[in-house]
């Protein structure tokens, strides 16, 4: 018993030495700023500017790219260059500044400027959006029902951006339909530059209490993102579209018009995010005549992809046919599911 115990005694030392050294290979990236401060842990992403470094001794390290001096990676990283590019290797950066990225079977090494790369590990591109549904019924003295669906998509490279909406109305009250209404939009954003971009959209909606069996506006524009990021959004948006109302009882017409839009989100404290978007389309036929559509909400966050969305939708025409009003608002409480 006291032999074995001697042998643990000396074979611990070596374990723990083992353990330690597994746990230093598992971190053994290095970033040397400009300040001459060195750091060791494992690369994980550069994106906006912004490298992250995960440690075996502190939290997650966020370092500023024009701050680091040079970098070294044991484990291969994917890189992102302003071009497009992208090429995946060890990197490490030469007495010239450069960064250098092994060669493969595929390829030979490459030397690149630091200032090229745009991102490392980036994340795969994916389509992400939300569900939501809300639905009211009532019965006994008064019958009332109603149900709203909705969905939202959108897909952003480097390059581009597309985006889809849907979303569909109805309610009934003591049997008789009072809301029914169809609104859908399809956009195509392609960026010149990184807040600068040209954009092609569609925008339909059919209204029964409108008159309207389809309303289409589509047409290009060019649009200027000043904010995109998991807290804030803003974008603003100019261009033109031909614009046509089929009706079902009154006179079909079409004309084209201008389109103004914005849109704009805010995140607080990553459980509640405030966004409104509003799109209007000035006649340029009919001076002073316009349509306007705005969407204001606030979705409070129930878990990581579960949420409560109160919305507030006001359409106006500044024209409508006879017996239509000029305003139409929507009061809509729904539960949300992002993906």
């Amino acid at each position: 018993m006291i032999r074995s115990f001697k042998e643990i005694s000396r074979i611990f030392p070596l374990l723990l030495l083992f353990v330690f050294n597994l746990l230093s290979n598992s971190f053994a990236d290095e970033i040397i700023l400009k300040n001459g401060d060195r750091l060791s842990g494992k690369i994980t992403t550069l994106k906006d500017g912004t490298l992250t470094l995960k440690t075996e001794y502190s939290n997650l390290i966020k370092i500023r790219k024009e701050k680091i001096q040079s970098i070294a990676a044991d484990t291969p990283l994917t890189i992102r260059l302003t071009n497009g590019e992208t090429l995946k290797g060890k990197i490490h950066t030469d007495a010239a500044g450069n960064l250098t990225v092994e060669g493969s079977i595929e390829r030979s090494a490459a030397a690149i400027q630091w200032d090229k790369v745009t991102a490392l590990n980036p994340a795969p591109v994916q389509w992400k959006g939300n569900i939501t549904v809300g639905a009211n019924s009532q019965s006994g003295n008064s019958q009332h029902t109603s149900v709203s669906v909705g969905a939202e998509a959108s897909r952003k490279t480097r390059e581009d951006r597309f985006s889809l909406r849907f979303l569909y109305n109805y309610a009934e009250d003591e049997g008789e339909i009072t809301i029914r209404n169809i609104y859908g939009a399809l956009k195509y954003d392609y960026f010149f530059a990184k807040s600068f971009y040209g954009y092609l959209g569609i925008e339909l909606l059919n209204d029964k209490f409108k008159d309207l069996q389809l309303r289409t506006a589509v047409g290009p524009g060019i649009g200027y993102q000043i904010w995109d990021d998991d807290i804030k959004s803003l974008l603003f948006e100019a261009g033109a579209s031909y614009y046509s109302e089929d009706l079902k009882e009154g006179d079909d017409h079409s004309w084209v018009t201008g389109r103004l839009a914005g849109k704009v989100s805010y995140k607080i404290k990553d459980v509640v995010i405030l966004s409104n978007q509003v799109i209007g389309y000035p006649s340029f036929r009919h001076m002073g005549r316009y349509q306007l559509r705005n969407e204001a909400a606030i979705t409070s966050a129930l878990s990581s992809t579960w949420a409560l969305k109160v919305s507030n939708i006001l359409e106006r025409d500044s024209d409508p046919p006879d017996d239509v009003k000029k305003n139409d608002l929507y009061w809509i409480l729904a539960l949300q599911y992002s993906f």
